[in-house]
Formats: structure tokens, C-alpha cells, sequence
């Protein structure tokens, strides 16, 4: 039996006191002091039969046990002791001494009613016996004053009765509740034990001071102490002592640690680097302290957490979003950190040179040799770069995108020798590449600033670097420019030109203009091809050959040239003759899907018939076959005329001839000039021209007719048209309309 089963020695030791004040109230008159003697010797004897019942249930020499049936044999002796004298004093008394006796007879029945609350049988056994005796005793005094307490006894008997089982179920209901909590505190332990056992995380108890209290094996394990010799040692301590490599974060994170410990509130998620046998470990250790009823601190309990895996991908994406995939140098946004590092809010902290370089002719060898062969020569590119040594030292090197490199170089105070290294790179980069069976040769134009001469901050010297690229290309490619404020001008001229061709788009400055294509059977203009003018506030007409690279460089070329298409379609509905009318098209344009569709919606707002709008195509727009063969098949379905212009300029004209389907050839200029030369062989090649085409059934347009003789050797060789300086100059929509209304053009030519 449990101890919360067990009568208090408290209630004995008030037990024998109730019985010897009886027995001093009763005096020697009323009970023999041998019997009294005998009495209060069997009052303190009665606990002894905790010890000598048991033994004696179960045999003297059995162990000791309790149980609820002894327990009820208790009280009843109990019950029987304390009754049996009180009830006879009670008759022999006089009536103060009952009243006490009454009084104190209900105390004692009330409080050892509630001592044996644990175990209501022992309880009613106890109220039993003593309301049973009382009852009795009652029974001999007079019968109305008796009945009367009888009465009495009982209600407080109910009472009592009710009071011992209400307690009794609370207890019950107490103890269930404290075993509950015992079997999962236990259940929890076994689990944390367990779990400690199998997992790499943390487990740790502190005093209010910070010491180690509980320390678990992991903890141990990875700061490199026992366990024993762990406990009582500061746990900020015994991070610093295993911090043998004196690492700076980890050397943060303690002090963090500790911060938190003085701060005396909860903290969670401070990542610890450990240096362990097996390698670098993180631990994310978080915890809060334990308080008292007062709320001061006096422990802490905290956890730490295994993270060494997503450290280690952290890492890993903060490697990869600074690193070039591809060749594995620093990227943009690494350069650009390493070279604000270069400079604070008063210039750079010291002279430093930047290098931009970038690959000439680059998209031809993806063009030639596909984007695979591309990839695999700037990696190696990379890897020569990297294998340079410079003098001064390489601060970074980055691929900057594309084709474009970045190298940033310690010193700047002297430029001419900055510039001869960096030609020696250049130099180093002429030398021809491996690639698989591919020998590549490589040309590379590169720009140079220095700070604090050319820039104060990082995007000033980006900035005059990538202008000074920009002039080495203007240069003609495969050679270092250094920058100067020559350079500085020349940009800022071509930015500004730039801007007013933007202007020039929306603002009405660009004009068309159309040259008439005559045909050799006849006297009229068949066509007109239109020709592109910017009227400049300043610098008056220009042609395309003084704005088109810039137009081509800055992207303007496309809403340009869908500009022109409109224009031209406009136009040619308003001629007197319904002339086909010949627009040219750019690398861009024939390389966007959506020109389809612009040519369809042109030619629907325009209302011009779309077999009266030819498209020239000149060999350089025909680089990438797939999307242009796509573009002038879905062109040819509107049933517009598509024409190779300057053909035999190129090395693949006959090979564009196979692939693509076109209704005319135009011969350049290049073939027609010859034929003012004496002895030259432009007869011979003309006339093949002219017989490819025949053969081929497309029509052929001789360009850049300047003189009467070109004209009649190309009438007697066959061509079909003409186009050139002798015939016709470009001229305004109204001007070309007022000539179709002219005779026989060809027997006086026209110009303007």
C-alpha cells in the first residue's frame, strides 16, 4: 500500500492527546487509573499494528505489505479503542464532561473520516464503528434528549460520509492525473534518450550562469570533450575552446551566443560552424530560460539542430549565383561586387585598370559551327585568360556575358605599360584554338580605363571602358583602345545621334524616297524600289549609308523598317500606275516571326495587292537558314515577291538559290562597273548570271546603271530590268508619279 494510503503519525499523536485529556477531565472518580493506564497504552501501541498486521495476515516471516483489507482492520481497531472508553465515560459523566466528549468524539470522527479519504471502505469502516457505538450509547440516556442526538449523529454522520467521498474522488482523480504526467515525462525521456542516441542534434540544460548541466553525447562528440567534463564548464566557453581554428564566424556566433545569454530572453537559430573529425558541421542552437515562480532565470534547456546540409546547399547557391556556369569565372554581379570594393565614397582606394575585351565575329563561328562548338571555345577563352599572369597582379576576371570579358588589374600610374600588357593578351589570344578537330582563330577587341584617372566609381569606369570597346570595333576590330576623352566625344556623339534617329521615327524626319525599275521591253517604270532618307536638322539629307550601322547597333532598324514598309505600301497606292514597289528588309527583321504578320496587317491597311509588294533579301539576313526559311515561306503564302538583292557578293549565292524559293535576282553594281573596263571579264560573268536565272526561271534586275554603254550590254545579254543613276534617281513619291505619266524614259534619262 502507498504512503498517501497510510494514516499520518500527526493523527495518531492527536489520537493519544484526545484520550488523555479524557481521562484527566474523567479524574480517578469516574475510571480507575489502571484502566485509564491500560487505555492510553493501547491508544500508542495501536500504530504498531501497521507493522505486526501485515505479518501476521501473511505470516511472520513474510515481507512487509499493506493492503486496503489490513488497512480497514486498522481503523476498525482504531475505531474500537477510541469509542469503547469514550462511550462509557460518556454514560458515567456528567454533563459538561459529555458535552466534551460529544464535541471532541465528532472532531476526531471528522478528521480521521478525511485521513482515510484514499481508501473510502477504511473510512466507512471508521465512521461505522464510531456512529454505530454512539447511537448505542445515545439509546441510554433519556429518551427525548437521546433521540434528539441521535438524530443528529446521523445528518453529521451523512455528512462526513459525503465530504470523505468527495475528497476521495478528487484524490483519485489527483493520482490518476500524477501518474498520467509520470508516464509520459518517463515516455518522453525514453523517447529523448532514444533519440539522442540516433539523431546528430543537440540536447542541452544550463544554470542561471550559463554552466552545462546536461550535456548530450552529440555535444560531446562535436565539441571534442566527455560528456562528464563538459558539465559544469559555461557552454559559451566550451564553444570557444573547441574553436581551435580560430574561424571568424564561428568566432561571431559565440559572441552572438553570449549576447544572448546576458539578454536573458529566449533566442533561436544561431548557426555555429564546428570544426568536427569528420569535417565542418553547422548547428543551428536555439533555446530559452527556465523561471521561477518570481520569473527570474535560473536555467536554461536548449536544443541544437544539425543544418550541415543546408548550409552546404546555401553555399552552394551563393558559389553558383556568383560563378559563369559556363566557363566558370566570376559573373556579372561578382565583378561588379569585387570592383565597388575597389573604391570608397572618396575614389578608388588604389590605381586600378579594367579591361573589357570581347570576341570579334563571335556569332559567325555559332552561325558556322553551331552554339556547342561557341560554348566550348569560350570556356576555352576563359581558360587561357586565367592562365596569364600580368604584371601587377589580376585582381578579378569575369565573364561579363556572351562573348565579353572582364579583367581587372592592380595599378594605374602607369598607363603605357598597363596598355602593353593588355596588347600582350590580345596577342596571346590570336593563337588558334583546339576545338575537338576544329582549329579556330580568334581576333579580339578590347577597351581600356584606369581609375582614378578616367572614373571615380565602379559604373563611371565600367562605363569608359565599354566606350573605349566601342571605338576599337569602330577601329575595325582586333585591337585595344585606351580611353580619352576624344573616345568620351565621338560616344556621346553617336548616343545623341541615336536618340534624334528615335526622335526622327515618331517626329516625321524620315522620308522615302523611290528609284524606278525599268523593263527592257519597254519605255515605263515596271517598279520602284524604296529607299530610306533622314532629313537632319543640322547635317540635312542623309542617306542609309550614314545612319544604317547605328540604326543596325542600337535596334532601331526594326521599328525603322516597318516603318518604311508602311510608308512604301501607303504610297504605291496613290501612283498613277499600279508599279510593284520593292522594300528592303534587315538581319533583324527577316529573324523576327512577327514580320509575317506585320507584312499581312500592312498590306490589309494599305489595301495594296500583295503581288505588288516585293521584299529584297541580301545575303548577310540568310545567316540563321531555319528561321529565314520559315519567314519566306509563310511571306510567299501572302503571295508577295521576294527578290536576292546584291547577289553574287556573297560566297553561298547559289546555295541561298537551291534553299529558298525567290522570283528575282538583282545583280550588284560590283558586276555592272566592270563593263567600262577595258579587257575585263564582266561580259563573261553577267552572262552566266543572266543564264542561272534563266535556267532557273526568275527574273533578273541589273543595279548601279550609270552609263549608256552598260545599258545596251545588258539589253544584248538578256536582263529583264533595270535600275541605276542613268535611268532614274531617287526621288519623292510626288516626283515619281509625275514621271509615270512620262514617254519612253529610256530614250532620255531621267534625273532628280
Amino acid at each position: 500500500m502507498s504512503r498517501a494510503r497510510r494514516p499520518r503519525w500527526s493523527n495518531d499523536l492527536a489520537m493519544l492527546a484526545v484520550v488523555a485529556m479524557f481521562t484527566w477531565m474523567a479524574g480517578p472518580q469516574l475510571i480507575d487509573p489502571f484502566l485509564a493506564a491500560v487505555w492510553l497504552a493501547a491508544v500508542a501501541l495501536n500504530p504498531l499494528s501497521r507493522f505486526w498486521l501485515p505479518r501476521l495476515a501473511r505470516g511472520l516471516g513474510s515481507a512487509r505489505a499493506i493492503t486496503p483489507g489490513l488497512v480497514c482492520l486498522q481503523a476498525l481497531t482504531t475505531a474500537q479503542l477510541f469509542i469503547a472508553m469514550t462511550a462509557w465515560l460518556f454514560l458515567r459523566g456528567n454533563d459538561e464532561l459529555r458535552m466534551l466528549l460529544g464535541t471532541v468524539t465528532a472532531g476526531v470522527l471528522f478528521a480521521e473520516a478525511l485521513t482515510y479519504a484514499c481508501l473510502p471502505p477504511a473510512g466507512l469502516v471508521w465512521l461505522g464503528t464510531l456512529v454505530s457505538v454512539s447511537l448505542l450509547t445515545l439509546a441510554q440516556i433519556d429518551r427525548g434528549t437521546g433521540a434528539a442526538a441521535s438524530v443528529a449523529v446521523l445528518i453529521y454522520a451523512a455528512i462526513v460520509a459525503r465530504d470523505m467521498l468527495s475528497t476521495s474522488r478528487e484524490f483519485v482523480e489527483r493520482c490518476l492525473a500524477e501518474f498520467e504526467a509520470e508516464r509520459q515525462t518517463q515516455m518522453v525521456e525514453l523517447l529523448l534518450s532514444d533519440f539522442e542516441d540516433a539523431s546528430r542534434d543537440w540536447f542541452w540544460e544550463c544554470d542561471a550562469d550559463g554552466r552545462l548541466t546536461h550535456a548530450s553525447a552529440r555535444l560531446a562528440e562535436a565539441l571534442g570533450q566527455p560528456e562528464a567534463g563538459l558539465l559544469g564548464t559555461p557552454l559559451v566557453a566550451a564553444l570557444t575552446a573547441a574553436n581551435t581554428g580560430g574561424r571568424a564566424d564561428l568566432t561571431r556566433a559565440i559572441g552572438l551566443l553570449g549576447h544572448r545569454f546576458d539578454s536573458r530572453r529566449p533566442f533561436r537559430d544561431v548557426i555555429l560552424p564546428l570544426q568536427t573529425p569528420a569535417g565542418i558541421q553547422w548547428r543551428s542552437i536555439s533555446g530559452k530560460p527556465l523561471l521561477s515562480g518570481h520569473g527570474d532565470v535560473i536555467g536554461w534547456r536548449g536544443v541544437g539542430v544539425d543544418v550541415t546540409a543546408a548550409q552546404i546547399h546555401r553555399h552552394e547557391l551563393e558559389r553558383l549565383a556568383t560563378l559563369d556556369s559556363l566557363t566558370g569565372l566570376a559573373n556579372r554581379h561578382a565583378f561588379n561586387h569585387t570592383l565597388d570594393g575597389c573604391f570608397n565614397p572618396a575614389g578608388p582606394a588604389q590605381p586600378v585598370s579594367l579591361l573589357i575585351l570581347d570576341l570579334d565575329a563571335f556569332k559567325a563561328i555559332n552561325d558556322a559551327h553551331g552554339h556547342g562548338v561557341g560554348d566550348r571555345l569560350l570556356g576555352a577563352v576563359a581558360r587561357r585568360l586565367e592562365k596569364l599572369r600580368v604584371d601587377g597582379g589580376r585582381l578579378a576576371l569575369a565573364r561579363l556575358g556572351g562573348d565579353e570579358f572582364a579583367l581587372l588589374l592592380a595599378g594605374g600610374d602607369n598607363p603605357q605599360a598597363v596598355a602593353d600588357a593588355c596588347r600582350r593578351i590580345l596577342e596571346h589570344l590570336r593563337h588558334p584554338f583546339l576545338i575537338g578537330d576544329l582549329r579556330l582563330d580568334v581576333r579580339t577587341s578590347a577597351g581600356l580605363a584606369f581609375a582614378p584617372a578616367h572614373a571615380r566609381n565602379r559604373t563611371d569606369l565600367l562605363r569608359c571602358a565599354d566606350m573605349a570597346l566601342y571605338a576599337a570595333k569602330m577601329k575595325g576590330r582586333n585591337t585595344l583602345a585606351v580611353f580619352d576623352e576624344e573616345i568620351r566625344a565621338r560616344v556621346s556623339t553617336r548616343l545623341r545621334r541615336t536618340h534624334e534617329l528615335s526622335e526622327a521615327i515618331h517626329s516625321g524626319g524620315l522620308e522615302v524616297y523611290y528609284q524606278p525599275v525599268f523593263a527592257a521591253d519597254g519605255g515605263r517604270p515596271m517598279a520602284a524600289e524604296a529607299l530610306l532618307r533622314w532629313r537632319h536638322p543640322d547635317l540635312g539629307l542623309l542617306t542609309p549609308a550614314e545612319f544604317l550601322e547605328l540604326a543596325e547597333e542600337s535596334g532601331l532598324i526594326v521599328p525603322i523598317g516597318l516603318w518604311v514598309l508602311r510608308q512604301a505600301c501607303t504610297d504605291a497606292m496613290g501612283w498613277a500606275r499600279p508599279l510593284r514597289v520593292a522594300v528592303n528588309l534587315s538581319v533583324r527583321q527577316l529573324n523576327d516571326l512577327g514580320l509575317v504578320e506585320a507584312v499581312r496587317r500592312t498590306l490589309a491597311d494599305s489595301g495594296l495587292p500583295a503581288s505588288r509588294l516585293e521584299l529584297e533579301i541580301t545575303e548577310s539576313t540568310l545567316a540563321d537558314r531555319r528561321i529565314a526559311r520559315r519567314v519566306l515561306e509563310a511571306l510567299r503564302a501572302l503571295d508577295v515577291q521576294l527578290a536576292l538583292d546584291d547577289f553574287g557578293t556573297g560566297f553561298s549565292s547559289l546555295s541561298y538559290l537551291q534553299h529558298f524559293g525567290f522570283d528575282r535576282l538583282k545583280i550588284d553594281r560590283a558586276f555592272v562597273q566592270p563593263l567600262l573596263q577595258p579587257g575585263s571579264q564582266a561580259t563573261a560573268m553577267l552572262r552566266a548570271v543572266i543564264g542561272l536565272a534563266r535556267a532557273l526561271r526568275l527574273q533578273c534586275t541589273a543595279e548601279g546603271i550609270e552609263d549608256p554603254f552598260q545599258l545596251r550590254a545588258l539589253r544584248e545579254l538578256g536582263c529583264d530590268a533595270f535600275q541605276g543613276y542613268l535611268l532614274g534617281r531617287p526621288v519623292t513619291s510626288e516626283a515619281l508619279n509625275a514621271l509615270l505619266t512620262e514617254p519612253d524614259p529610256l530614250a532620255a534619262p531621267v534625273s532628280a
